[in-house]
């Protein structure tokens, strides 16, 4: 009987768990082929994967690149910095006909050197939609990790960090709301002021109805500690939810997920947890979710146990209820990391929360930044801005 128990045990240890989570890099960058990616990945229908770095390329400006599911890259376009833009930031746009959209931070007007709204073809010719000028037309945040374009009838939609209505962050302005026509025209839809209706807006997303959804980092308004918007096909723009700051968050950030039920999901850089978190008494941040009728439900508080994240340093990803994302610190630390290399972590449908990753610093990256996509066999896809084995950050697959 002993002999047989023991047997058992044995047999129970060498058994694979087929719901173990498993990490992969899946890419590692080299500098010539990119550096430091950023942003979402997307994916098409034959399950290649299109992302963007910041830097690294033939004139250290950043590139769009292509990675197929053997994860052999493609270096689609590397960008000079000059006219047609430099540092793209946030995540691409694929269109029904392989053409790709996306935003950068640097270039474009040699004035301003802005940042631009671009269309990269399919045989690989880039062509700039438009140059953002600063002042009253906007400028780009060359720190933002996640910001991209949506398309509602043929139109393209984004935000701009700053510009648009001065008084924020000196006087680099509060930051738009745009519309990019495929012709180049461009239209501002909101000039955020920085009072009740926030400022320092964040990734869009569109429903069926073609309206706009997104956050607000904040404000300077007190007690006003970033806000949730909606820009309806006319233009109007409403404040569905203002976050109190404190332990329900503060700085809303990244793109929104929406629901069916008209419910959004969110996170937020700062608040929640202010005693335990290891950087400082802002607050690591927290999930959240806002209903319909604008109540504020907290999913998650970061940083409240060791080795847990710190920072969200990506929305949320959701996958049939289940929600997906990263953050900037937590978890592994160690001489590379003082705070923590960061994480990724899922919380279910039923709120437990588990941490899928912790970066190392190591091959394994650090500092993942962007959110987080999947492919059609449920593998989710990210990056990690910094490591791999020569710096330049790796893009990861996790088999949940």
């Amino acid at each position: 009987m002993k002999f047989a128990l023991a047997a058992l045990v044995i047999a129970l240890l060498i058994t694979p768990n087929t719901n173990a989570t498993t990490f992969k890099v899946f890419y590692t960058f080299s500098f010539t082929d990119g550096s430091s990616p950023n942003g979402d990945l997307i994916t098409d229908a034959s399950g290649n994967l299109y992302g963007t770095t910041q830097s690294g390329g033939s004139s250290n400006r950043g590139i769009v690149f292509k990675l197929n599911a053997k994860g052999k890259q493609t270096l689609l376009y590397s960008f000079t910095g000059n006219a047609d833009g430099g540092i793209p930031i946030g995540h691409l746009l694929l269109d029904a006909s392989g053409n790709l959209y996306g935003i950068t931070a640097l270039g474009g007007d040699p004035t301003c050197s802005c940042g631009t709204v671009f269309k990269l073809a399919k045989n690989g010719t880039l062509k700039t939609l438009h140059s953002f000028k600063g002042g009253k037309d906007g400028a780009q945040n060359q720190g933002q990790p996640e910001l991209g374009l949506v398309m509602v009838n043929g139109a393209l939609y984004g935000s701009a960090s700053f510009g648009g209505v001065s008084g924020c962050d000196g006087n680099l302005g509060c930051g738009l709301v745009f519309k990019v026509t495929l012709a180049g025209k461009e239209t501002i839809l909101h000039r955020f002021t920085g009072q009740s209706d926030g400022a320092f807006p964040q990734d869009l997303i569109a429903d069926n109805a073609g309206n706009i959804y997104g956050a607000t980092g904040g404000s300077y308004k007190q007690g006003n500690a970033g806000t949730l918007f909606k820009i309806s096909p006319a233009g109007k723009m409403t404040t569905l939810y203002t976050f109190p700051g404190g332990a329900d968050g503060v700085s809303p950030r990244w793109r929104l997920s929406l629901d069916t039920n008209g419910t959004f999901h969110g996170v937020t850089q700062f608040g929640g947890n202010t005693t335990s978190c290891a950087l400082g008494s802002s607050g690591c941040g927290v999930a959240f979710s806002v209903n319909a009728k604008g109540k504020e439900q907290v999913t998650h508080t970061f940083g409240k146990q060791a080795h847990d994240g710190e920072e969200p340093s990506a929305g949320l990803f959701d996958a049939n209820g289940n929600f997906y994302g990263t953050t900037f610190y937590g978890g592994t630390v160690n001489s590379t990391c003082t705070f923590g290399c960061g994480v990724v972590y899922e919380i279910a449908s039923g709120g437990k929360y588990s941490i899928l990753h912790r970066f190392t610093g190591a091959a394994d990256g650090w500092l993942p930044t962007g959110g987080l996509t999947e492919d059609s066999a449920g593998n989710i896809y990210g990056a990690a801005y910094l490591g791999g084995g020569s710096g330049n950050g790796v893009i990861y697959k996790i088999t949940p």
